[in-house]
């Protein structure tokens, strides 16, 4: 079986990548140069337990789906937020574990405190955490100087999403974020 582990980072992360940004800004292509990930161009890449970050998920991610980060990978989908918004992506992803990640502010110069409008990093960052692999999460967060932002922007919120004991409690506290 093709593993996808990087050599440097213990949790498989790939990114299913449509190369449509400067590969000299895009954090995606970064977590590839520097040996975090591994880019993958087909959907049958995709191993069939790994989580895929997916913003149309039903469910969000929480740390019932850390053994399958552990044992199967993370999938973050690099692509332009046109095409991601306008819907027909995910449905044509059809391998995986779709989760989506509950609210959360960007830092990331582009967006910086727009809640959701996340770069790949920023997404992997927090799921992660929220998975409970927070030593890692802090470890990609070096890779730009306002990924460490991003953890401290978000620490109250990362934090209680990681204490949460399931999907359920995630998901309240992403309805509480909203009503404020």
């Amino acid at each position: 079986m093709f593993d996808s582990r990087s050599k440097r980072f213990p949790v498989r992360i790939l990114v299913y990548s449509f190369s449509e940004d400067d590969p000299s800004k895009c954090t995606a292509e970064k977590m590839v140069r520097k040996g975090y990930a591994v880019k993958i161009r087909s959907v049958r890449e995709v191993p069939r337990k790994a989580i895929v970050l997916n913003p149309y998920s039903k469910l969000f991610i929480s740390v019932e789906d850390r053994v399958f980060v552990r044992d199967y990978g993370l999938v973050v989908v690099d692509v332009s937020w046109n095409k991601l918004l306008d819907g027909r992506l995910f449905p044509r992803i059809n391998r995986g574990v779709h989760r989506k990640l509950p609210i959360l502010y960007a830092a990331n110069p582009v967006n910086y405190g727009r809640p959701g409008i996340l770069s790949s990093l920023e997404a992997v960052i927090a799921a992660l955490y929220i998975t409970g692999f927070i030593e890692e999460a802090l470890e990609l967060a070096r890779l730009y100087k306002w990924s460490n932002i991003f953890i401290e922007l978000n620490k109250e919120l990362l934090e209680a999403y990681s204490k949460a004991k399931n999907r359920k409690e995630v998901e309240q506290i992403h309805r509480e974020q909203i009503e404020i």
